[in-house]
């Protein structure tokens, strides 16, 4: 098991969610091998209660805590550091002055968009923008076509990207989701006179970031090491 979790992870591209079922026998089989260390020594030294066995006793607890420390620290990472796009959506229910028929618009940050569950009703609809990304996306549910047995002409099997996915005129935009990192190109958010922000969020860089100080949350360490980029949602400036 754990070879087939090691080989996984050298593969370029990887579904987590196909290991969630091996999850709960991975905590399984450390509980019992945690659980069973002073049995492996007493059985093989003596019978009786011995010096080392009674170290292992006390030295369990202190494997146990160290565990539950880098486990904590490691999700207090992904949770600061990753959670910018959930925070950023549930925002949308505070801008509802924006009237009914607002459009939400999401370019090469359509990975992160989490569910329509988080869009309020007075967004008509998500639409996607043409920000390089060349497979096949998503599309609003048409129950003219047939449901979910029909198989629309806009879809194919080699997810290759549809001309109709991407919205042609971005002028329809209401709102924008917007990732800004460090990198040498312009960002359709920094023209101030077309887009205003209401909300920013910090986004950890994976690229410039260390990787000893962005794995584990190492409270002062953890924000001073580690660079950030910005997590905006923009709205469209009136005209």
């Amino acid at each position: 098991m754990y070879i087939w979790l090691a080989f996984m992870s050298l593969q370029p591209h990887k579904e987590e969610r196909f290991l969630y079922p091996i999850y709960p026998l991975i905590c399984v089989s450390a509980s019992v091998v945690i659980e069973n260390i002073p049995e492996l020594f007493r059985e093989k030294y003596s019978t009786r209660e011995s010096l080392l066995v009674t170290i292992t006793k006390y030295i369990r607890p202190v494997i146990l805590g160290l565990i539950l420390c880098a486990s904590h620290a490691r999700t207090f990472s992904l949770i600061n550091g990753y959670s910018a796009p959930l925070e950023v959506y549930k925002l949308l229910e505070h801008h509802d002055d924006a009237g009914p028929g607002s459009v939400l618009c999401v370019g090469s940050e359509w990975h992160r968009y989490p569910s329509s569950f988080f869009v309020p009703d007075y967004i008509s609809e998500v639409r996607w923008i043409d920000d390089g990304f060349r497979g096949l996306l998503p599309f609003p549910f048409n129950s003219t076509l047939g449901g979910t047995a029909a198989s629309p002409s806009y879809f194919n099997n080699k997810n290759q990207a549809s001309d109709e996915q991407f919205l042609k005129n971005i002028e329809t935009c209401t709102f924008l989701i917007e990732l800004q990192l460090s990198r040498p190109y312009a960002y359709r958010g920094s023209d101030l006179s077309t887009w205003e922000a209401i909300a920013v969020l910090p986004y950890l860089d994976r690229e410039l970031s260390p990787a000893k100080y962005r794995s584990f949350f190492i409270p002062y360490k953890w924000q001073e090491k580690n660079v950030f980029g910005k997590y905006i949602m923009l709205r469209r400036v009136p005209k």
